[in-house]
């Protein structure tokens, strides 16, 4: 359920930031679906696998500065139980 809420969370940013004006972040452009797809699967199938490819889409995600303020992206990577 939190990963969920998380996820929405995600595709709300990225329709705020990205609202077709050509001025949002490129990279956040490329993150927020590739962090929502590692996400749903990872729900889906919470593989060691499919964690690290989670972690490894997160830990994206916010180099790229598309988490900004929020803090849910960084409790969520720390939270991630992969090997």
């Amino acid at each position: 359920m939190k990963k969920g809420i998380f996820i929405v969370g995600v595709l709300v940013f990225g329709l705020i930031c990205c609202d077709g004006s050509e001025t949002g972040n490129l990279e956040c452009i490329t993150a927020i679906p590739e962090l929502n797809d590692a996400a749903e699967a990872y729900n889906q199938d919470p593989s060691t696998e499919n964690c690290n490819i989670y972690k490894a889409a997160l830990q994206v995600y916010i180099n790229n500065g598309c988490a900004g303020m929020d803090q849910s992206a960084y409790a969520e990577l720390d939270g991630l139980p992969c090997n």
